[in-house]
C-alpha cells in the first residue's frame, strides 16, 4: 500500500481536501497511483491492492457517496476488464483520468443550467463552499448579470469565508455573514432572491444531506417564499439508501468548536461535551429542485432518473 493512499486519507478527513468533487477526485487519483506502482502479478492480487486502498479512502468521509460512487467505478470496471495485469494498470490510470475529465465536463453542464436561474438585480443566499455553486454564480456573472451573494460564514471551519473570497477576487458582490443572520439576509433578498447550496449525498427520498445548517436556512428560506436549490452532480446519488439504509452524518472532533486552550480561556472547570456533526438532511419538501448535468429537476424527477442510472 502507499503513504500516498493514507496521506490523502488523512487530508480527506482533515478537510485539507474539502468538497465532494474534489475528495473523488484526490481518491481517483490515489487509486491510479496504487495500480501505477503495484508490484501485483495477477489480476486478483492487483484488484485486492486497488480493495484495500478504496476502503482506507472510503473511510475517510462516510457522509460521501461520490467518494464511495468514484471508487465503486473504478473497481467495477478493472473487474469487467480482460486485460493482462500491465495493461490492466494503464487502464486504471486512464480511467481516472477520464473520471477528472468528465467531472470537469458536468461542472460546465451544471454552471449553464444554474446560471439562468440567478436574478439579475437580485440575491442571493450561500451556506457553506461549493465548487459547484461557484461556477454557476461566475456563468451568471460571465453572462452579465448584476447580483449580490449573502455567504454565512458556515462554522465551525468557515468555508463561507472561501465562497466569499473566491466570489468578490472574481468580481461579484459577495458579503461575509454570521452564520446567525441568515434570516436578515433573506429578508433583505426579498422574493426574487434565491439560495444555492451544494450537496454531500441525496437520499432515495430526495433529501437533501448538505454542511449543518443547511436544514435550518431551508426551513427559514420555505417560510419566506424563497426558491432553494441544489447544485451537484448526480454521482451524489447515495444508490445504498434505496433498501432503506439511513444516510451516515459523520461527527467531527470537538476541538473544532472548542480546544482545550479555549476552554481555560472561557473559564470552563472541565471540557464540557460539543455536539459537532459534520452533515444535517433537508428534507425533500423544502427542495425547490436539484440543479445537476441533467438540468434542473424537482427532487422526484432527480431521483427517479438517478435510480435508474446507478442502482
Amino acid at each position: 500500500m502507499l503513504g500516498s493512499t493514507a496521506k490523502t486519507a488523512r487530508e480527506i478527513r482533515s478537510l485539507r481536501i474539502q468538497g465532494a468533487e474534489a475528495i473523488a477526485s484526490a481518491a481517483v487519483e490515489a487509486m491510479a497511483a496504487e495500480a501505477h506502482a503495484s508490484k501485483a502479478k495477477t489480476k486478483a492480487a492487483l484488484l485486492k491492492e486497488l480493495g484495500q486502498a478504496a476502503n482506507i479512502l472510503k473511510q475517510a468521509r462516510p457522509t460521501e457517496p461520490a467518494l464511495r460512487n468514484s471508487l465503486r467505478f473504478i473497481l467495477a470496471r478493472g473487474r469487467q476488464s480482460d486485460a493482462a495485469v500491465p495493461e490492466l494498470k494503464r487502464f486504471i490510470v486512464i480511467l481516472a483520468r477520464d473520471y477528472a475529465k468528465h467531472s470537469l465536463l458536468n461542472k460546465k453542464k451544471i454552471a449553464g443550467h444554474g446560471g439562468p436561474l440567478v436574478p439579475n438585480n437580485g440575491a442571493v443566499l450561500l451556506h457553506c463552499h461549493s465548487s459547484s455553486v461557484m461556477r454557476v454564480l461566475k456563468k451568471a456573472h460571465d453572462d452579465g448579470k448584476k447580483f449580490k451573494v449573502y455567504c454565512l460564514e458556515t462554522r465551525p471551519l468557515y468555508q463561507g469565508r472561501t465562497s466569499a473570497a473566491e466570489l468578490s477576487n472574481y468580481g461579484i458582490d459577495a458579503v461575509l455573514c454570521v452564520d446567525s443572520c441568515a434570516e436578515t439576509a433573506l429578508l433583505k433578498m426579498g422574493r426574487r432572491g434565491i439560495v444555492l447550496v451544494g450537496a454531500d449525498a441525496v437520499t432515495a427520498d430526495g433529501d437533501l444531506v448538505n454542511k449543518i445548517g443547511t436544514a435550518g436556512v431551508a426551513a427559514l428560506a420555505y417560510g419566506y417564499g424563497t426558491r432553494l436549490y441544489s447544485c451537484t452532480g448526480s454521482h451524489k446519488f447515495d444508490p445504498l439508501t434505496l433498501g432503506g439504509k439511513s444516510e451516515p452524518i459523520e461527527e467531527r472532533a470537538a476541538e473544532e468548536v472548542l480546544t482545550t486552550a479555549d476552554a481555560a480561556k472561557w473559564g470552563f472547570k472541565r471540557m464540557p461535551r460539543v455536539l459537532n456533526p459534520a452533515f444535517d438532511l433537508t428534507p425533500a419538501s423544502l427542495v425547490t429542485g436539484f440543479v445537476t448535468e441533467w438540468g434542473v429537476q424537482s427532487p422526484k424527477a432527480f431521483v427517479k432518473r438517478a435510480t435508474a442510472e446507478y442502482r
